[in-house]
């Protein structure tokens, strides 16, 4: 047994590397304000999810047909009380959400450009199964490495030369589709210097 459990030990940790190299752990401002936003909307639906899974079980015992020490009501349809708690606190976090969706994803537009210095220009076109990054202002070019500086942010416009595709670099931004004959953007910026999976 003391084998099984080491094994079963090592598999599930053997998942955590793959954090390090998501948007749980940015090296930017925009995957920070997207984990941030993850986490607080998951700490809310908590709120929503949690009652359901703690009152149901409760629920299943009290109403059991066992039961028989407990009022039975069977004329019994309606109490405002029930109402305000099944609609009012539901209703508060649809709103309370509404609101702070709207206002992050203001904050993590792709085409709101980052404070600070003069973004570095990247043009980016997705070909079958590699990309091309195009520096203009620098004259040059890469396939599927994009280089930025750290600290700097960094203006890319995508397009597809085929279908569309998508580009996610989780520990400095969220997913943006690229099309055929349309254009894209995306505004980064890294903390520090290292290699981000995308």
């Amino acid at each position: 047994m003391s084998r099984l459990s080491l094994v079963a030990t090592l598999v599930g940790l053997g998942g955590c590397t793959a954090l390090s190299h998501g948007f749980f752990n940015p090296q930017g401002p925009v995957a920070g304000h997207e984990r941030d936003l993850f986490v607080t909307v998951s700490i809310v639906l908590l709120f929503v999810a949690g009652p359901v899974l703690l009152l149901t079980p409760l629920f299943a015992w009290h109403y059991r047909l066992s039961n028989r020490g407990d009022a039975y009501r069977p004329k019994w349809n309606f109490s405002w009380w029930v109402e305000g708690l099944i609609w009012i606190p539901p209703a508060g976090i649809v709103i309370g959400l509404a609101v702070l969706l709207w206002h992050w994803t203001q904050i993590d537009d792709p085409y709101r450009r980052l404070p600070g210095a003069a973004p570095v220009e990247v043009q980016a076109i997705a070909l079958d199964w590699k990309w091309v990054f195009v520096y203009p202002d620098l004259g040059v070019a890469s396939v599927d490495r994009l280089t930025i500086p750290a600290g700097r942010p960094v203006h890319i416009k995508l397009t597809s030369g085929t279908v569309m595709q998508s580009m996610l670099i989780p520990q400095l931004a969220g997913q943006i589709y690229a099309m055929g004959g349309m254009t894209t953007e995306l505004n980064i910026q890294a903390h520090r210097p290292g290699r981000f999976r995308g």
